[in-house]
């Protein structure tokens, strides 16, 4: 029986070397996606999307797997709403997945954060997914740095810094 997703759930996919531009594209006219970006790290995309419930997910999950240039694939399903700030738009973004001991204190804590734009709650091998933005890049470096990793609760951070203009 499919679960109920509440939000937006994000994915990292790991694609071939020179597919980042065509599935980008490819991803963003499909219509569970509501952004697709380029970000650094140990995946090649972050695509944020609204399913109604695991089923969705995981047909979407199927076809993307299957297509034959995707490397990697990892979900975090929306299990608790996001905060909207609607601060997107300057030059420097990136996703944080942290884990935690203490989840809620935790996503108290982000949310005190101006720079954190986006929250969610999720399962796996981290427990919350976070969006930060902010100016210059420096700025959003000293965020994770000495506001989100100092946190109380906080285990341990990756920072995956998004281009949304590839």
């Amino acid at each position: 029986m499919p679960s109920e997703l509440f939000g937006t759930s994000v994915i990292f996919v790991k694609v071939a070397p020179g597919y980042v531009e065509r599935t980008l594209t490819t991803l963003r006219a499909k219509p569970n996606v509501t952004k697709a970006e380029a970000v650094f790290g140990r995946h090649d995309i972050a695509i944020a999307g609204g399913f109604r419930n695991t089923d969705e997910l995981r047909a979407f999950a199927s076809e993307v797997q299957a297509w034959d240039h995707v490397r990697g694939y990892r979900s975090y399903p929306a299990l608790q709403d996001w905060t909207q700030k609607k601060a997107d738009g300057h030059a420097s973004n990136a996703y944080l997945l942290i884990r935690s001991n203490d989840t809620q204190q935790t996503m108290s804590e982000l949310k005190k954060v101006p720079e954190i734009q986006e929250i969610i709650g999720t399962t796996g091998d981290s427990d919350i997914v976070a969006r930060i933005s902010a100016d210059p890049r420096a700025n959003l470096l000293e965020s994770v740095v000495t506001k989100v990793q100092s946190m109380p609760g906080v285990l341990s951070t990756e920072t995956l810094p998004a281009f949304s203009k590839y």
